[in-house]
């Protein structure tokens, strides 16, 4: 059984509501992080855990006690150390210590409030207190219950960071998931599964909610529902599969927990044409840059024959990471480059709620741009599930991941997820 790990940030904060900075300081919660509590306690009752563990500050702690589990607390999973900045405003410390943080977000190493951690210090400290849970468990799911600093390091080591901010602090009492998986015969490795579900409070809530009401372009991309190919780990590229039965079941989950949507896209290969039927729009806008990779001679063959196959040219790209065409057709740059002209050529700044249906690999191929990662990203990042919604904000400084994967209509016990 492999290993799952959920990533709770708190609830909003006494602190949070004030605008201080918030470190290693036991803030409580506020009264709207107490009714986050109740909501997303709502949400976690429903799953099981082998083990639920929190930062030893009360905010985290009160965010998941909530749900019933039993709860260990461990202080290495506490927020940054923020020195003497702790407590302050965040306007103060701007006016006082402008050249401090604009080291802090250029990735130099360097200490908050003279005394604190540095990003290095905490981000080292985040990921051995993740490894060390992991090792301690085993297999199973845990839950933490922790900070958003925490997970920002988690989520930070597994992207990828550019020259510029391209992600969210993750939303009070979202949850984001990791887990230890392995591809062929690679060693096992923690891979991000989901990023900043927060959607027991709404579609429109904390970050994603600020850019659609600040008029920000905002593109949900929905993978299409699961296929037969999918169940049979077969590889279909730009071959046409339709939807299996479930599959429909899955898009109409979606649509109907999604709400009303301005705007539909599809890639104008079946399965995700029928996936975008499944929402009520005027009409569907189909796109070429929104099909999925082409596999070429790949293309039908099993995933695990493939693999295991005296292709040369596998072992090249699923093993050594080169960016071949895979089976004589396409690159995983050449798929980033035309999702890329999507998401810039269809966005309009008026925080329309607009979806575009595609396809798992052209997906992460635009995260992967972002993030100024290549075929690489496979290493440290998960396909998105069947019919996940991943929502991509095209800002002046250039595109922000809002989230990933998310799927709250998925938990279902009637509709089940590839």
């Amino acid at each position: 059984m492999p290993l799952s790990i959920t990533l709770l940030r708190h609830a909003r904060s006494e602190a949070n509501d004030a605008n201080v900075w918030s470190g290693q300081g036991d803030a409580p919660l506020s009264e709207a992080g107490r009714a986050q509590a109740r909501l997303v306690a709502e949400r976690l009752r429903q799953r099981s855990f082998d083990l639920v563990v929190s930062s030893d500050l009360q905010r985290a702690r009160d965010t998941v006690t909530a749900s019933g589990h039993a709860i260990e607390t461990d202080s290495r999973l506490r927020e940054i150390d923020l020195g003497e900045w702790e407590g302050r405003s965040f306007d103060d410390v701007a006016k006082d210590h402008p050249d401090l943080l604009a080291a802090i977000r250029a990735g130099e190493a360097v200490r908050p409030g003279v005394s604190g951690e540095s990003m290095q210090e905490f981000e080292e400290r985040a990921w051995d207190a993740v490894l060390s849970i992991a090792r301690d468990v085993g297999e199973g799911s845990v839950l933490i219950s922790t900070h958003g600093g925490f997970i920002d390091a988690v989520v930070g080591r597994l992207i990828g960071r550019t020259g510029r901010r391209t992600y969210p602090i993750a939303t009070n009492s979202s949850l984001t998931e990791i887990r230890l998986s392995s591809i062929g015969d690679e060693e096992p490795r923690f891979r991000l599964q989901t990023f900043n579900d927060a959607t027991h409070l709404g579609w429109d809530h904390g970050f994603l909610g600020r850019m659609r009401s600040e008029g920000k372009p905002v593109i949900g991309m929905v993978r299409h529902g699961v296929t037969v190919a999918n169940r049979e780990r077969r590889i279909q590229g730009q071959t046409c599969w339709g939807l299996a039965p479930e599959g429909f079941d899955q898009a109409a989950a979606l649509a109907a927990h999604y709400g009303h949507v301005d705007e539909v896209w599809a890639s104008p290969i079946r399965r995700a044409t029928e996936t975008a039927g499944a929402f009520a729009a005027p009409a569907i806008r189909f796109d070429d840059d929104l099909k999925e990779m082409s596999f070429g001679t790949w293309e039908g063959l099993l995933y695990d024959d493939l693999i295991a196959s005296s292709d040369p040219d596998v072992r090249r790209v699923f093993h050594d990471l080169e960016d071949l065409p895979r089976g004589g057709a396409e690159r995983f740059v050449d798929v980033s480059a035309r999702m890329r002209a999507f998401l810039e050529r269809s966005a309009s700044g008026t925080g329309r709620r607009v979806v575009a249906v595609s396809h798992g690999a052209a997906i992460k191929s635009l995260l992967a741009d972002i993030h100024g990662r290549g075929n690489d990203i496979n290493l440290d990042v998960s396909v998105s599930r069947n019919t996940g919604v991943s929502h991509f904000v095209v800002t002046d400084q250039g595109p922000w991941l809002a989230d990933w994967s998310v799927a709250p209509h998925l938990e279902d016990a009637a509709v089940h997820s590839a």
